[in-house]
């Protein structure tokens, strides 16, 4: 090697130093600024090092902290967005996501923002969702909630957000998923509104009372169902009067058809209505819908179970349990009721019954091994009928007399026996001492018994749902049933098969034994036999004076809470978050008297 290399080494290796000397003094002067708050001098010294190899990572995140405080998030951004690029494997990187998910947040790129939160330790995002995402509003809240649902801190500040929209405007149903999720109690989110109370509350029975004239009674006739709730509503009215509630109602005719209901809507007396009850056909509650969210004058369905009549209008409510509700809260009751044997089969005869089985099915999927769901039809009800009473015979030849003869004595266990006989004389066989010998053997189900822990059928097929209820008392065995309450109208299902079978049914509008006090009232007020229908109606009214009386004119404050309000004729009301009656009762027969199993889960 020359002398000149040999000098000239030592004097790169002196340079290499004294550049590095100077970098570093550049850096900690650019410190010394930014400790100062001389944000822009700060820049300056760091903006030179951000390509250096020992300092550039650190230059780098500072000259973006610098500029943010600078007031420039738009520089500070995007350097720090290059540096998470440039120096992926820095181990302050995880800084580097905090601050862009924080700045990305602040210019309202909420969805960018919440990516690189969902990089950070728990801590540290948790620290951002209370510290920024808590300052935004409700809209990009919603955003923010759609790129990380699954964090509990940021539902929680969104669920407080929906809470504390007006009423009318709340998400119920996102309301309803966030409390069943992640835990949140609905119990202190309803807004405070102040009472109104009034001498009288107008009730508009928006209803197809299909009347003519008294020169065509028929029409009565067919439509008996609107006019015996009607009736009963009546019976209801005078109730309250005698308790000092006055309820004024104000019945209005729609025929069935949408241009009548657009007509009332026209002439504008619905205006002062404090409640509207109906309308009951797709095409006036079309009309009728609009107008209610419109004018924000809240209206009830008292017939309905479908969620989709009330889904576009938060001022909505159903009277009975929606289908999806009956299932879920059917399935609540099978999780305590069918512990021992978490086989399940899971059936539905038309659309309509479909949405109870889907509900029912999402319930208890997680605590059941479900083998069979579908769609119940006569055929495949015969053959699931054949499949589980199709029998064998296990022969018990190969055990001793002693062996058989305990078997015996089991309960449930019946030994059969037949003289064997030669293959091909035919002749009895004898044993040495003349005796004839015997063949034992059991009859078995070819799917063995207990294999299935219960059945949930939704059909109002008298056949079909009879169908089960044989297979189950043919076998013997410890399936359970639930079904729906109409099976007790059934005159090919007896309440002792029922009873013996311990058959549970979903039942949404079941009248309690103080009907009594109502019946003596239709036939004296009315001269007619009283129906459910009376019972429907006077309850509804009764419940209605009830919450006028107690909340005002915004009744639906009483609802909101999620109290269960105690029934007249029938259990009662609860709704909550939600926007139909919550209370579902299920019934068993036992000594031929209706039993609600379940009231633990409805009652406070």
């Amino acid at each position: 090697m020359s002398l000149m290399r040999l000098l000239t080494i030592p004097l790169l290796f002196s340079l290499v130093y004294v550049h590095a000397q100077g970098n570093q003094a550049q850096y900690l002067n650019g410190k010394k600024y930014f400790a100062e708050g001389s944000y822009r001098d700060a820049m300056g010294s760091f903006q030179n090092l951000t390509d250096d190899r020992e300092f550039g990572a650190y230059a780098t995140f500072y000259y973006a902290l610098s500029a943010y405080q600078q007031g420039l998030p738009k520089v500070a951004l995007d350097t720090w967005k290059q540096a998470a690029i440039k120096f992926p494997t820095w181990d302050q990187a995880k800084e580097v996501d905090y601050w862009i998910a924080k700045v990305s947040i602040e210019q309202k790129k909420y969805l960018e923002g919440v990516r690189y939160m969902k990089r950070l330790p728990e801590d540290q995002a948790n620290k951002l969702i209370s510290s920024v995402l808590g300052k935004i509003d409700l809209p990009a809240l919603k955003e923010a909630f759609s790129e990380n649902d699954s964090n509990k801190d940021l539902a929680l500040l969104y669920f407080k957000a929906l809470s504390h929209q007006p009423f009318e405007q709340r998400d119920q149903t996102m309301i309803l998923n966030l409390s069943s999720r992640f835990g949140f109690k609905v119990d202190n989110v309803v807004e405070d509104y102040s009472i109104v109370k009034k001498k009288h509350y107008a009730v508009a029975l928006v209803l197809p009372f299909l009347f003519d004239s008294l020169q065509n009674p028929q029409s009565v006739i067919r439509n008996s169902i609107i006019y015996e709730m009607y009736q009963g509503m009546l019976l209801g009215r005078d109730s309250l009067e005698s308790k000092g509630v006055s309820l004024r109602l104000f019945p209005y005719d729609t025929y069935k058809r949408k241009d009548k209901a657009q007509r009332l809507v026209s002439r504008g007396v619905l205006d002062k209505a404090d409640v509207i009850i109906g309308p009951l056909y797709s095409g006036p509650n079309e009309v009728i819908s609009a107008y209610s969210k419109r004018k924000e004058i809240p209206m009830i369905n008292p017939l309905s179970a479908n969620q989709d009549v009330i889904s576009d209008n938060s001022y909505a409510y159903l009277f009975k349990p929606s289908y999806q509700t009956q299932g879920r809260m059917a399935g609540e009751y099978a999780k305590n009721k069918f512990q021992r044997n978490k086989k399940a089969i899971v059936l539905f005869e038309t659309e309509r019954d479909k949405l109870v089985a889907q509900a029912y099915h999402e319930t208890i999927k997680d605590d059941f091994d479900i083998v069979l769901y579908d769609q119940l039809t006569q055929e495949n009800a015969l053959k699931m009928q054949l499949d589980f009473t199709e029998q064998y015979e296990h022969s018990l030849d190969s055990l001793t007399k002693s062996q058989i003869d305990s078997i015996s004595d089991l309960p449930g266990r019946f030994i059969r026996s037949r003289v064997k006989r030669d293959e091909q004389t035919g002749s009895v066989i004898r044993n040495d001492k003349g005796e004839e010998v015997r063949s034992y053997y059991e009859m078995k189900f070819k799917i063995p018994k207990d294999t299935i822990g219960h059945i949930f059928a939704a059909t109002s097929s008298n056949l079909l749902a009879n169908n089960l209820i044989s297979l189950t008392e043919v076998r013997g065995d410890s399936i359970g049933i639930i079904g729906y309450g109409n099976w007790l109208d059934f005159k090919i299902v007896s309440y002792g098969q029922l009873e013996r079978l311990n058959v549970s049914m979903i039942h949404s509008t079941l009248f309690n034994e103080n009907t009594y006090t109502l019946d003596e009232k239709v036939k004296n007020s009315y001269f007619t036999v009283p129906t459910k229908y009376h019972y429907l109606g006077f309850e509804l009214i009764m419940q209605l004076g009830r919450l006028f009386d107690e909340h005002g004119k915004y009744f639906q404050r009483g609802l909101a809470r999620g109290e269960h309000k105690k029934g007249i004729l029938m259990p009662g009301l609860k709704y909550g978050v939600n926007r139909d009656n919550q209370i579902v009762p299920i019934i068993t027969l036992e000594d031929l008297t209706l039993r609600v199993q379940n009231k633990s889960l409805y009652e406070d």
